[in-house]
């Protein structure tokens, strides 16, 4: 038997079954829909028995009845009309009785009736205000029902077989030996079977493999060939791009590719050279731009600071002098913030832990102990590992910077860390003014970099390129209090343990 034989029979077994249950319930809510008429009720009338001929005119079912609630026939109508001789006949000790005025519907058994029919019949209770007060009872011939019908195959050979417990209730099987595969119904105990016959289904599995034959050595060569075309077409410069863009990522600029096969690839490979061109160039200019940053104007800021010291030695200090070296100190800090920016040029270790708890409670220590009019409450786990290098550190120092210099003579800061579903967020808030609108919005991107806001919020703007390098966010929360609130939210590791305990602690 051939997998593909067996799996259609078993398909459309399955479907048959599923066919027969939705048609007997379909018809049980009819039974259920006509339990709901109250003239049902009136025994004896000939409004009783118009709505049972009814019934019998208008449904597939052959006859119904009305039974009282001691299981006695109050109305009989079949096909053949009004049946008054059955009245007042007890059939209490029937099943499907007894499930009814038990307040259950039911679908009974294949029956064989008085008149020498195979029937099935379909009960439900008859209710008033939830009360049982008797039930009505359909039955189906199942040698003229219609139910069947939709059973048969368009194919010769196939067949189909419904049986209850051994009884055969329709069959279009022949003498021919078969193949089988049975599904069972869920609204009655059938079982439908779908036959087909062993011979052809043989001559098919035979026509198939060497149809398949044919067809697996045309396809097998087509696909070889086509898989072979797109490979040095497609595969192979997609490759050769994402390598060299990997390199262009990792600043290796040296390295050239060739792109052929068609116009387009030429025009990126084109690209692509421009671009290399472009980043060695801008690369080595920024080069250039921080080591004049960090030696030249450097050295000269240092020989200013220093003649600004000997005139205050010499002359006393002046306010003059004051701004002198306030000047050169902010200088000095914005060329360590640029040799800090050309680190970051370098690109990040994937691998990178830190303990982000400890570097908080170090660089607040830090800070605190430089700038004693500073008092920070540290809230933190002992350990909170997070997926960034230790270039963090010099993110959380300017932040704790920027309280010291914009929150006032005696600032107070408070650094949280929590978690917060995959991330952990830093969070920094201050008893100051705020950070300006205008520098929360050059961090934010909503504002650009001009000639006239090209220094403002470095600091900031340093915080977000440290972390947004390792996936992060750094924010700037609109806040309705006063006070300054920054958040930055990183990467826990990966294989970081479960968090110790939250420890708070300050430092002045």
């Amino acid at each position: 038997m051939t997998d593909d034989a067996e799996t259609d029979l078993r398909d459309r077994s399955e479907r048959l079954s599923s066919f027969l249950d939705t048609e007997l319930r379909k018809q049980q809510q009819v039974v259920e829909f006509a339990a709901t008429d109250r003239r049902a009720l009136n025994h004896g009338t000939a409004t009783q028995r118009s709505m049972l001929e009814s019934f019998v005119d208008t449904t597939a079912f052959n006859g119904v009845s009305v039974v009282n609630t001691t299981g006695k026939i109050q109305a009989l109508v079949t096909d053949e009309g009004y049946q008054p001789e059955i009245v007042d006949s007890d059939i209490s000790n029937r099943t499907y009785v007894q499930r009814a005025l038990g307040g259950e519907p039911y679908i009974s058994r294949p029956l064989r009736a008085k008149t020498g029919n195979r029937i099935v019949v379909m009960s439900g209770p008859v209710t008033v205000d939830g009360e049982v007060r008797g039930s009505i009872n359909a039955a189906y011939h199942l040698n003229s029902t219609e139910m069947f019908a939709g059973l048969a195959s368009e194919n010769e050979a196939g067949s189909v077989t419904v049986e209850s417990n051994g009884l055969v209730l329709y069959s279009t099987l022949k003498d021919e030996e078969t193949l089988t595969k049975s599904a069972d119904l869920d609204a009655v105990d059938w079982t439908v079977t779908a036959h087909y016959d062993k011979n052809a289904v043989n001559a098919s599995a035979k026509q198939l493999a060497v149809f398949q034959g044919l067809m697996g050595l045309v396809l097998l060569g087509t696909l070889a060939a086509f898989g072979w075309w797109v490979y040095r077409a497609q595969i192979l410069q997609i490759n050769q791009l994402l390598g060299q863009l990997n390199a262009l990522e990792q600043r290796q600029y040296d390295q050239r590719i060739e792109l052929d096969g068609g116009h387009e690839w030429e025009q990126i490979g084109q690209a692509l050279g421009e671009l290399r061109e472009s980043l060695t160039q801008r690369e080595q200019m920024l080069l250039v731009h921080n080591r004049i940053l960090r030696h030249n104007l450097r050295n000269k800021l240092n020989v200013i600071r220093s003649r600004a010291e000997i005139l205050d030695n010499k002359n006393g200090s002046s306010s003059e002098t004051a701004e002198i070296q306030q000047a050169t100190d902010t200088l000095l800090g914005l060329a360590d913030r640029a040799r800090t920016t050309e680190r970051l040029l370098d690109p990040p270790d994937e691998d990178a832990q830190t303990d982000i708890a400890d570097v908080v409670r170090e660089r607040t220590d830090t800070i605190a102990t430089s700038h004693p009019e500073l008092s920070v409450n540290v809230s933190a786990p002992e350990t909170e590992y997070v997926a960034c290098g230790t270039e963090i550190g010099t993110a959380i120092e300017e932040l704790l910077q920027n309280v010291v210099d914009h929150a006032g003579p005696e600032p107070t800061a408070h650094v949280t860390v929590a978690e917060a579903g995959d991330c952990t967020v830093v969070r920094i808030e201050d008893d100051g003014d705020g950070i300006p609108d205008s520098e929360a919005k050059l961090v934010s991107g909503d504002h650009d970099i001009t000639q006239l806001q090209h220094t403002v919020g470095i600091g900031l703007r340093l915080v977000d390129w440290i972390v947004s390098r390792y996936d992060g966010t750094f924010r700037v929360p609109q806040t309705d209090e006063n006070g300054c609130l920054v958040e930055m939210e990183l990467p826990r590791a990966p294989s970081e343990t479960p968090s110790q305990p939250h420890s708070t602690r300050t430092s002045t």
